[in-house]
């Protein structure tokens, strides 16, 4: 049976996922057709038999799929082997300087304007509460887009051109990146609702520490899924994180801890 992604919506009482058969109590999740009838899935299976969605547009609940593990952790057989990591390198601003060598023809294009919005509604609506989440750029382009529902050229160049540096040097104002962020916050702050107020400290300690480095490693990431364990006592279905999400990425030097804001 050929199963696509249709929506995530709010579960009825006794919804089960197709795949695995365990109930699925949390509030809202993943419906699934295949063109005729409609089933739901629970995250990680949905991504494990389905792939990653095609995420849209500020649809914060499609880009949380995108940080889920495509294996049942549960499973004694599900062994995740995280891939190495690369050592971070300095830099010193929000908008890096290109670094890369050779004819400007071997570079990919910049960006197209769609990407460009998507990437500013991004940043200024769905990551309240990260540090950095502005630049003098990206508000000028932000507020121009959000006066007319346009973008002029010189604008949109500028943006493309930060978007398309940040995608090679791949550091965590990629746009690949910033998603991985606002899935994993979206998780994360979803736990919290399930766990008692006196033992929230932890999964606390990781949305500052997300917030102020938009990077998590693969140890915390684990960590966090063993705290998830105690979600799935009372949400089955609640997903396993995929914790190579942020292998590779690049933080840069300002960004780390102990460092004052850039003004």
């Amino acid at each position: 049976m050929d199963w696509h992604y249709a929506r995530v919506d709010h579960l009825g009482a006794g919804a089960s996922c197709i795949f695995c058969g365990r109930l699925l109590k949390s509030q809202k999740g993943i419906v699934i057709s295949d063109g005729t009838q409609e089933a739901y899935a629970g995250p990680n299976c949905a991504k494990k038999h389905l792939g990653p969605p095609d995420e849209r547009l500020l649809d914060v609940a499609r880009l949380a799929l995108l940080v889920v593990s495509d294996a049942d952790l549960d499973e004694p057989s599900a062994i995740a082997t995280p891939m190495p990591r690369s050592d971070s390198i300095p830099m010193s601003g929000l908008e890096p300087v290109p670094t890369h060598s050779g004819s400007s023809s071997n570079r990919p294009p910049l960006p197209p304007l769609d990407a460009v919005i998507q990437y500013l509604r991004l940043r200024y609506e769905a990551m309240s509460g990260f540090r950095y989440q502005r630049s003098a750029l990206l508000t000028d382009a932000y507020e121009a887009f959000q006066a007319s529902g346009e973008l002029d050229e010189v604008l949109r160049r500028r943006v493309a051109g930060s978007m398309r540096s940040a995608a090679e040097q791949k550091n965590v104002f990629s746009e690949r990146n910033i998603k991985h962020c606002i899935g994993l916050n979206y998780w994360l702050s979803e736990a919290l609702q399930h766990i008692a107020e006196d033992r929230r400290d932890f999964l606390e300690s990781m949305i500052s520490k997300l917030h102020s480095r938009w990077a998590l490693t693969s140890t915390q990431i684990e960590g966090i899924n063993k705290w998830f364990a105690n979600v799935r006592k009372k949400v089955h279905g609640f997903p396993h994180l995929d914790v190579t999400i942020f292998d590779g990425v690049v933080v840069p030097e300002f960004m780390g801890p102990g460092r004052k804001p850039q003004p």
